[in-house]
Order: structure tokens, then sequence, then C-alpha cells
């Protein structure tokens, strides 16, 4: 669904390329077809020039393109736009023509601009940009800040030109030209740039998800769009500046009319009183003052005095055909008749419009009525020759100025161009002796261009750069953000795979001092990394006499000393001590664990040693596993040694016991024999045959235990078996021991207890106890054991207990565990209690040391049999 609506929205944006493009291929065809309409859509407003139009068109057709598959085409039609504009930017900047402006086809168009077929400054500058944006279309931050950048100005300055003609004012005014940008070319501006903004937000989009990153490009594009709405406020303040230079310009053109005409009306005034007063008796007097008023007016071609019948009376000066004119009656103009009816009987004073003077020329003339005594007796005139009088009252540099009167032009210096003169002229009415005058005044650039301040522009530079600088900011912010969260994740990801693995991680620096380690190795040394980190190294919780042994032999391969530090960290490198090799870590608390240890150098990117990785693997497990495994071989040896013996047992018993039988009853037949030769009474003689039988006797009970002890073990095979029977039977395997060692043992069995026992496992058991308490008195003053059997809460209790040196209290938790010994190497494995508590724990019973005992005392605690199997009584 969401991909129907992205490609239903794709096809509606590129309708507007498309519109751009069939807009421009229609002008260019207006070009040929020399179609006014088309090329300047009002006549007051600018054309789009052919060169414009082919921009418009290869730069619409390039962006359609690049929707598709067709990028490098669309990169080859941004060219000839980049090249079309830079001559055209060229042209203007050294004031020369290349010839660019009629490349395509000759102008023949050419109000509204400052050279025919040449694009506006604007509309090159915009084009150019827009050309640039399509050629280096990418997908980095980079292109993306200059398309929002670009595209910003080139659609702001388009939606001003669009303004401008749409409230009116001259938006080229900022540019220091005034060949306005085109409406149409505006529009597409606006169209061309908004679509580029489309397609870089549509790419970030697609590449990152979240819209955060779309926030310094658009900072840039409102920054850009400000900028330019406070530059051309600017600009207008100005304009309005330089328009308000124009109409004082054109209000004192005004003034000085006044000042030539006004002063004219009054000398024609001062003469009509004198002749009302009758001052002038002849033609020569009136000549003197006609004579100093001709010199002191520029501009005037004759004055003379007509009377009540308009005859012509007195005429100064009489030089070029002015004598002619005496006695003829006034010819005047249509419009003078006119206004000659107009005054009525008042004869007040007027000044004619523009005329064709009867001496030539086009000038004005001025009627000023005469009367004597109340009574109308004509007129003092004074004709003006237009061109001489304006040229010398309105006297103005830089500007073009032109007069009208009811719509036609009666004078004019200079020809603005139209478009031009839309924005700028400056108009005030002149009204007076029946005038009314349209002065119409319009500087010309180069005026406006010296009177133009540097601020806007200086305000657009710095607020655009501004905007730049924010949004770049903005986005190596988001970056930086986006690299922290990176990191923040890749470091989340790096302590929990370094805390998941049952590995103890430790890195160091380049001193060898500790950076941190992982939570494996906080737990097994016992230290956080907060009490290690920057001020502890490797020796912490390494065995100090491995590593005293490592560098010796590093010292007797390399012969040369090592002192801890660098020399030896380079040779444990160089010599592959640090490959996966045992060594001993000892934890916080003195715990000692075998680990294989692996250490790798770490290097920055200058190739230097920025630090090293420790990767330590506890391996006492598998040392135990090992140990257990050796002895598991080790009893598997001695059962199939047993399950030998039992079989030796077997046939020792059949072959010993018959002998011992006969010897045994031989003994008895011998002391019937002495009785009967009265020879019983001899001691020596009966202590002889009492040895004789006593080790008869001993030599039945080893057989005896030896058969019972080598027995397989058989889960299920409990039978019911005297306490003092057990303990007679295993103390025949080490009562020679004993005696020969001096150790006294002491039995106290109380009579008519029984154990429903496997009777082998338990006499192992006991064994095992009386060993180690063999081998606790060895070495003692008083070398003695006892062993105790009694009848305890629904069970028995036998224990062991012996005069040596006991076991240390912090060892007591430990004993039982397997591997565990106190013992000198070479005299156990650790392994006799953790099998015996398996054994006693078989039985559901407890095999523990009596934390109350003074002496060293094991307890087995055994639970009674079941009373439906007790043994019968005899």
């Amino acid at each position: 669904m969401s991909s129907t609506k992205e490609k239903i929205a794709h096809y509606f944006y590129l309708i507007f390329p498309i519109a751009v493009f069939l807009n421009a291929v229609m002008v260019m065809f207006a070009w040929v077809l020399r179609s006014e309409a088309l090329i300047q859509i009002r006549p007051n407003m600018a054309p789009m020039l052919f060169n414009t139009a082919f921009c418009f068109a290869s730069l619409a057709l390039g962006l359609v393109l690049a929707e598709s598959r067709y990028k490098n085409i669309a990169k080859i039609l941004a060219v000839p736009v980049i090249l079309l504009t830079s001559v055209t930017l060229l042209q203007y900047f050294f004031g020369t023509s290349l010839g660019v402006d009629s490349l395509f086809i000759k102008p023949f168009y050419g109000v509204g601009v400052a050279f025919p077929g040449r694009m506006a400054i604007s509309t090159a500058m915009c084009l150019a940009v827009l050309g640039w944006l399509a050629y280096l279309r990418g997908s980095s931050y980079k292109y993306q800040i200059f398309v929002f950048a670009g595209a910003s100005l080139v659609c702001g300055f388009g939606s001003i030109s669009i303004a401008g003609y749409l409230v009116g004012f001259n938006s080229e005014y900022g540019w220091g030209s005034f060949s306005r940008m085109a409406m149409h070319t505006s529009i597409s501006f606006v169209i061309l740039s908004l679509f580029f903004i489309w397609q870089s937000h549509r790419e970030m989009k697609m590449r990152k998800k979240h819209s955060h990153i779309l926030v310094p490009y658009y900072v840039v594009a409102v920054g850009i769009l400000s900028s330019l709405l406070i530059w051309q406020l600017l600009v207008l303040r100005d304009q309005e500046r330089n328009r308000g230079i124009g109409q004082i310009h054109a209000e004192s053109l005004r003034v000085n009319l006044d000042n030539a005409i006004l002063p004219l009306q009054k000398a024609l005034e001062h003469m009509a009183r004198r002749f009302s007063m009758g001052s002038y008796q002849n033609q020569k007097m009136w000549t003197i003052d006609a004579e100093s008023y001709y010199s002191e007016f520029k501009g005037i071609r004759r004055l003379l005095w007509s009377d009540e019948r308009n005859i012509v009376r007195w005429v100064y000066p009489l030089t070029g055909d002015g004598d002619k004119m005496v006695g003829d009656q006034v010819r005047t103009k249509d419009a003078i008749q006119s206004q000659l009816k107009a005054r009525g009987e008042e004869h007040s004073p007027f000044m004619s419009s523009l005329i064709t003077l009867r001496t030539g020329g086009q000038g004005f003339v001025i009627m000023v009525p005469l009367f004597r005594d109340g009574v109308y007796r004509g007129d003092i005139s004074a004709s003006i020759v237009a061109k001489d009088f304006f040229e010398e009252v309105l006297k103005i540099n830089d500007y073009d100025l032109v007069i009208t009167e009811k719509g036609k032009t009666i004078f004019s210096l200079g020809t603005p161009d139209a478009v031009f003169a839309k924005d700028w002229t400056s108009r005030v009415q002149y009204k007076t002796l029946g005038l009314n005058w349209v002065i119409q005044l319009t500087p010309r650039p180069s005026l406006v261009r010296q009177n133009t301040s540097s601020l806007p522009g200086v305000v657009l530079l710095f607020g655009c750069s501004v905007s730049l600088l924010l949004g770049v900011t903005l986005i190596y912010f988001n970056k930086s953000q986006e690299s922290e969260r990176a990191a923040r994740e890749a470091y989340e990801i790096k302590e929990a795979g370094m805390n998941s693995v049952p590995l103890l991680i430790i890195s160091y620096d380049a001193n060898a001092v500790i950076r941190e380690m992982n939570s494996t190795a906080e737990r097994l040394l016992g230290y956080n990394n907060k009490e290690v980190a920057g001020v502890a190294s490797p020796l912490l919780f390494h065995d100090i006499n491995e590593v005293r042994d490592v560098q010796a032999k590093m010292e007797k391969e390399l012969k040369v000393k090592l002192p801890l530090g660098p020399e030896y960290i380079s040779a444990f490198f160089n010599l592959g001590y640090n490959k996966a090799s045992e060594w001993t870590v000892i934890s916080k608390a003195g715990k000692r664990t075998t680990v294989v240890m692996s250490v790798s150098v770490i290097f920055n990117e200058t190739g230097s040693i920025a630090g090293y990785l420790q990767i330590l693997e506890d391996i006492s497990l598998l040392k135990e596993k090992e140990h257990l495994l050796k002895e598991q071989e080790r009893q598997i040896l001695i059962s199939s040694r047993m399950a030998s013996l039992g079989e030796m047992a077997a046939g020792i018993a059949h072959e010993i016991n018959n002998p011992l039988a006969i010897i045994s009853g031989h003994v008895g037949v011998l002391r019937k024999k002495l009785q009967q030769k009265g020879v019983a009474d001899d001691l020596e003689l009966i202590k002889k045959v009492d040895a004789i039988e006593s080790v008869v006797h001993r030599i039945a009970k080893i057989i005896r235990g030896l058969r019972s002890y080598s027995r397989e073990p058989d889960e299920g095979g409990k039978e019911w078996i005297s306490a003092d029977l057990l303990v007679d039977e295993t103390m025949a395997f080490c009562t020679e021991k004993f005696r020969m060692e001096g150790v006294q043992v002491k039995v106290t069995v109380e009579p008519g207890v029984n154990l429903y026992v496997r009777h082998y496992q338990i006499s192992q058991v006991l064994l095992n106890l009386l060993n180690n308490a063999f081998d606790a008195v060895l070495g003692q003053a008083i070398k003695s054991i006892a062993i105790d059997v009694r009848p305890a809460g629904q069970g028995v209790e036998l224990s062991v207990t012996d005069s040596g040196p006991g076991v240390p209290a912090a060892l007591r938790s430990k004993i039982m565990q397997p591997f565990f010994t106190t013992k000198e190497v070479g005299k156990g494995m650790g392994l006799g209690l953790s099998i015996s508590q398996g054994i006693i724990q078989s039985h559901d019973g407890k095999l523990y040391i009596d934390e109350g005992s003074t002496a060293t005392r094991f307890v087995i605690w055994l639970p009674q049999g079941p009373k439906d199997s007790r043994p019968i009584p005899l």
C-alpha cells in the first residue's frame, strides 16, 4: 500500500519539471515564430529569452531522466547550462559581448533587457546554480547541504521576482542590474528548486528513517530564505530612497518651470499695465522694454502687441520675417482659439499648448490681456521655442526626462526602457496658466547603481553564511550524536560480549597498567575496575614466582638481564610466551586458580602500541576433571585388582583354610596329648601352643576380612552385621602397621549394636578414616586413635578420634571437596574423604567433622535398618 502511494507521489512530482520543459519548448518556438505574446506575457513584463528557455528545457529534461535509469544523460544535459550561464556572467562582469546572446537565434525583441538576447544577471546566476546541482548530483551530506542552500537561494529569488510583479517593485534592483527576470522564468525557478529539495528530502529519508536528520538542511533553507527576505526589505528601502531622490529632482524641475514662466508672465503683465497707463507714447518706448525682456528670458522667439481685433501692431524683434507680421491678424491654432474662447470675457492670461510657431519650430504662446479704462484693448504675447526653453530651464544629468500633455510627449531628454521606467519613473504635474503638463523623470541605471547601498548585499552574504554554518554545525552535531549512539551501542555490545563469556578479559595501556576488566575477571579475582584501573599492573594477581621463572627462562634464552618493565614485555612477545600457556592467578582472597593465558598487542592508527589485551581461561574445573578422570582410572584399576584379589581370596581361603583346619585340629590334639602326658603344667610349652593357635586364628581372620573387603559393589546388597565384627575385620588390615609405629588404638563398641549396610563399603570408609588418623598422629608425642560405636538417635554413630594437630578452622569447610588435601605431595590426592562422603550419603547417612571436639574427631552416622529385617538374636 505504501509502495503504491510512493509511486503515485513520484509521478505527481514529475509533472512539475515536465511542465517547465513544455513551457521552455513553447517559448523557444515563440522566438522562432516571433510571437511576442508568448515571449512576454504582458507589455510591462520582461521577456523569457531563447537562451533562458533552452537552459530550462535542458534542466527539466535532465531532472525527469534522472528519476529513471539515465542519470548520466542528466549530467550531460547540465553541462551546456553551466557553460551558457558562465559565459553570460562573464559578459556582465567584463562589460563585453562574446556572441553567446545570439548563439541559437538572432534576437528580434529587446524591450526590458539590458542587451538584446541576454538573460538577466539573476537569471544567469540561478540557472548556473541549478546546473551545478544537476551535474554534481550525489548522496553525500555535502551535496545535500549544497542542494538545500542553492535551491533555497533560487527559490527565494524566483519568489521575490514573482512578488515584484504582483506587488509592483523591481526585484532586480539588488543585483545592480535592471533587466528583470521574466514572470514565467520566475515560476520555473520556483518549481525546479522545490523539485531539487524534494529529491534530496526523499533520498535522505530512504537512506535514514529518522526525520531529525533533515532538520539541519531545513534550517539552512529557512535561514537562507529569511536572509533573502531581509535583503529584499533592505533593497526596497534603498529603492524607495532612490525613488525619493528622483521625486525630489522632479519637484525641482517643476520649480524651475515656475521660476522661468511666472517671471515672464509678470513681465508681460507689467508691460500690459504700462499700456493701460499710457506709458508707451510710441513703439520705440515699447521696443526698449521688449528688448530688455527678450534678452532676459531665454527661449523667447517674439514679443508682440495685438489689438482687440487680434491685429498685430508692434513686434519685437522685426528680424526673421518679424516685420511681415505687423498689420496682420494673429493666426491662432485651434488649441489657442479654443483657449481664447474658454477665457471668455474675463480675458485672463494663459499659455497655449504645444503648437507649430509661425516662424518655425514647436513652441508655446503666453498671452496676457491689455485693458485701458476697463476696456479690453488686446494682448501682449510672447512666443517661446519649446526645445530652447526646456533645454535652458530643465538642465539635469543622469536622468531621462519626458514631459507630456494629455498623454502626448511635448519634450524629452533620453528614452528610458519601458520596463525600467515602470519601476523608476517619478511623476509630477505642472499646472499653471491653463497648462496641465506631466513631468516624468527616470534615473539612468548608472545613477541608481551609484546610489545603491552595499548594506543589503552584506546582510545577505552574512545571513547565508550563518545559515550554512549553522546547518553544517547541526549536521556534524547529528553525526556526533549518531557516532556517540553507535559508540555507546558498540560499547554496550562489547561490554555484553566481554561480560557474557566465561573468560577473564583484561585490557592494559601501553605501560601495562590495567584499563578495565570484565565481570568474570572481577568475580574470579575479587577486584573491581575502580580500584585497579589506572593504578595496578598484572603483578597484582599473578604468581610472582611464575613471573620470575619465566623471567629467568627468557634471560637464559636471550642472555641479557630483563627487568620487569618494557624489556620484559618485549621479550615476552618476541619469544612467544604471550601465546596460550598455563599460569596461576591469585585472587584478592588468596585463592589460586590455574588459567590458560593469551596476550595480544593493540595498535593505534599510527602503528604504535596502544595497549594489550589479556584473555585468561579458568581451567581449574578442567584440572579437577582431569584429576577425577585419573582417580576414576585408578579406581577402575583398583577395582580390577580387587576383583582379582577376590578371586584369589576364594582360592586362598580354600587352599589355606584346609591346612589351617588341620593345623588347628592338630593344635587341639597336641593340647590333649600334653594333658595326657602330664606336661600341661609346662608353661613354656603351653605358651608356644597358644601362640600357634593365635597365629592360626589371626590368619583366618585376615583371610575372612580380605574376602569381605574385596567383594564387588552391590548397591542393593545391604545386610545386617554386628558393629564389633565390622570394626574387627577392618582393624585386621592396619593393626600391625599401628603396632610397628607405636600407635595406640582404643576400640569401644557397645554390645548389641548392629548395622544394616553394605559392610565392605563402610569398612572402606572406616579404613580411610583410620589411615588419615594414622598420618595425623605420626610425629606427635602422643600417638593415639580411638574408635567408638554407639547408638545415636534413630541410627548408629561410629567415630574416629586422633591425637593429631587437628584441622584448621578455615579449612574445615573444604576438606570434603575433591582433590583437597593437606598432606605432602605424593601422599594423597584429596579424594578419600570425598569418596567416603559419597558412600555414606548413598546409605542416607552423614560424614562430618565434630566442630565441638577439642581433638580431631570424624563422625559417621548411619540410619537404623528396617524393623522387619532386624537380625534374630541367638
